[in-house]
């Protein structure tokens, strides 16, 4: 059994943050020093951070860990069958229940190390959620806001205690939705609890189990989007990478889907001991894309969430939408509360009216917080649609391609390449097109499936983008070309 030897470097005091809209303000400036404070573990996820292997009344507890009890609100003994978030809409018990193994052997190495501290655990963690419904952190999410709320309540009542981590272990429904946006959902839900409690508080992450029920394109998709967390911000690890073997030879309790027993408690050592391998290095490319969506709740408002974005990088925007009558494409944008410049916008009537646009901004001064508001006011408002946003550097933006139809479509990159998004409308569902590797699936729109991809081309490359079956309502893309 895996054994971690990597010492943990928890949480960081100090740092004032930002506050954010969603519920009651709570501010990160503690003034007790770490000592023997108390320290707060977010126990964060569906049903593998529950746990499903069975309850264990041999399994002990350390004395100075204490579980905050959402029921009740305060704090009671850890016991062999932990209450998860009770009080979420259309909760039940079977999803509120578990043992919490994984989330015991945290603590029990944890307590180790730290002697004199108590830990209080957070749990906060649902069977069959995920990020496009219950954890989307935009103030949306209910899961994520009984957390929000548990948490202030918490601190309310431990007004000296620090938040030395947030553990999560999901993506088992994001796969079943298709969900394309992980990552940056990921990234919202990181950086809103950064803004509001502590700069630095360090997350460790789990992946679907390698199983027979976790295969497959769109499980792939959610597992690639996980291990780029750490690439794409601060003091964020992975379980998985201090030993991928291990992990990935896991086993389930028969069902295809849940960590057994064993592994739960190897989940435990790996996320403790991925503590001590953070970085706080965010290592993007000169052309990185930052954020991506479909299926928008708020056309109009809505914040991006980005860590490797300084002044003087540009912020290109590029929009894909549909409807049946009138321009669904914006007549101003504004990124980071500066206005941006629209380089192209047009329409192309297939079986419904098409629209795509490109927007830049350039930033003048540096972010105030990596969550970036976005602000669009459109001719008329999508019926469904796609956003990507990149980050570019050292590259000087050239020539809008766009092509629409419903077979083919083409596109060149410049001399230092080109950033593009393919979006397509179809009653079926999920378009793939042949020519592009990476297609993403999102959401429906409010009527119509849509496919849509992001894509950097290399230099000067041409290249056809085919759907796999011609769509019922049409397909687009837009690019950018990039020079010296």
């Amino acid at each position: 059994m895996f054994l971690p030897d990597v010492p943990a470097r928890f949480g960081h005091s100090g740092g004032a943050a930002m506050m954010i809209s969603v519920g009651s303000s709570v501010s990160a400036v503690r003034s007790a020093h770490r000592g023997s404070r108390p320290a707060i573990l977010l126990a964060m996820g569906q049903s593998n951070m529950v746990d499903r292997s069975g309850a264990d009344a041999t399994a002990l507890w350390p004395a100075k860990v204490s579980i905050f009890d959402p029921a009740t609100e305060t704090l009671v003994p850890p016991t062999k069958n932990l209450n998860w978030v009770p009080s979420v809409p259309g909760a039940t018990a079977d999803y509120d229940e578990g043992p919490g193994h994984a989330v015991r052997v945290f603590a029990t190495h944890w307590c180790g190390a730290h002697p004199d501290r108590e830990l209080i655990v957070l749990p906060a963690a649902r069977g069959g959620t995920g990020f496009k419904d219950e954890w989307y952190a935009d103030g949306s999410g209910v899961l994520f806001n009984e957390m929000v709320r548990l948490l202030d309540s918490l601190l309310e009542q431990a007004p000296d205690a620090e938040i030395v981590a947030g553990l999560m272990q999901n993506g088992e429904r994001d796969a079943g939705q298709k969900n394309a946006c992980y990552q940056w959902n990921a990234l919202e839900l990181i950086a809103r609890i950064r803004d509001r409690y502590s700069a630095e508080i360090p997350f460790v992450w789990g992946e679907p189990g390698n199983f027979a029920s976790t295969s497959g394109t769109d499980f792939a998709r959610v597992r690639a989007q996980i291990r780029e967390l750490p690439s794409v911000a601060p003091s964020v690890a992975l379980g998985r990478d201090l030993a991928p073997e291990t992990y990935d030879g896991l086993t389930d309790i028969g069902d295809g889907l849940h960590f057994d027993r064993n592994s739960q408690e190897v989940l435990g050592q790996l996320d403790y001991a991925a503590l001590g391998a953070l970085s706080e290095e965010v290592s993007q490319p000169d052309v990185a894309l930052i954020w991506q969506s479909a299926g928008i709740p708020d056309w109009n408002n809505f914040d991006i969430a980005a860590y490797d974005v300084r002044a003087g990088d540009t912020l290109l925007m590029l929009t894909a939408a549909h409807r049946s009558s009138g321009n669904a494409y914006p007549d101003a944008v504004w990124i980071a509360g500066q206005s941006a410049t629209i380089l192209s916008r047009s329409v192309t009537v297939v079986t419904t009216r098409l629209a795509l646009s490109a927007s830049t901004v350039t930033l003048t001064v540096d972010p105030l917080s990596p969550l970036l508001p976005v602000a669009c006011t459109w001719q008329k408002q999508p019926l469904g649609g796609a956003i990507s946003i990149w980050r570019i550097r050292n590259i000087t933006l050239a020539d809008v391609q766009t092509s629409v139809g419903t077979g083919a479509l083409t596109l060149t990159g410049g001399a230092e390449g080109m950033a593009f998004m393919v979006y397509a409308v179809d009653t079926v569902g999920e378009l793939p097109f042949s020519g592009e590797g990476t297609v993403l699936v999102e959401g429906s729109g409010n009527v119509f499936a849509t496919s849509f991809s992001t894509r950097e081309v290399g230099t000067a490359e041409s290249i056809t983008l085919t759907p796999d079956r011609t769509p019922s309502h049409g397909c687009g893309v837009i690019g950018v070309q990039f020079t010296a």
